[in-house]
């Protein structure tokens, strides 16, 4: 029997205005160990969250995740942190590719719409993505898009690659 995975808990979009760029995109794993210091009404640890604390001086460069090829997709780029519960795909399609196939992966993924629109084909033909959609697909399950060729199609996937 497999363990049940417990990958995404929440995808965070952080952007300036509606028609901004976007800043970052959190992915979270869920866990039981969040220590607090205020602006909540459940129980606040500020000793230990000092406790915790590391001060290393270091530029914000070297903060940052290095993108990779996602499976050799020329609009997927792997984001890859050094921990087993998940990984993000930034999926960033032109206006001028009219069809995007968003590959089945071993795990289930959520699928993140920033920018632009499409709609699904085949058992997905009712489907119409627009910027704030949010679709759950399944393990072992993919999906062709029809791109609206009046924007590029920003997307970012969630997911536990196994």
């Amino acid at each position: 029997m497999k363990p049940m995975i417990y990958f995404v808990c929440h995808v965070v979009i952080c952007m300036s205005s509606y028609f901004s760029f976007i800043d970052c995109v959190e992915c979270m794993a869920c866990s039981d160990n969040t220590v607090r210091a205020g602006l909540t009404p459940k129980f606040i640890d500020v000793d230990t969250l000092c406790e915790m604390l590391t001060y290393i001086s270091a530029p914000a460069a070297n903060k940052l995740f290095t993108p990779t090829l996602f499976s050799g997709d020329p609009h997927a780029l792997l984001y890859n942190p050094p921990v087993p519960d998940f990984t993000v795909i930034k999926i960033e399609v032109p206006s001028s590719v009219s069809q995007y196939h968003v590959q089945a992966l071993d795990s289930a993924s959520i699928l993140l719409v920033v920018r632009g629109q499409a709609s699904g084909q085949g058992s997905y033909e009712n489907l119409n993505l627009c910027p704030g959609s949010v679709l759950f697909i399944s393990a072992n399950e993919s999906l062709t898009l029809n791109v609206d060729p009046s924007h590029s199609l920003l997307l970012f996937r969630a997911c536990c690659l196994l």
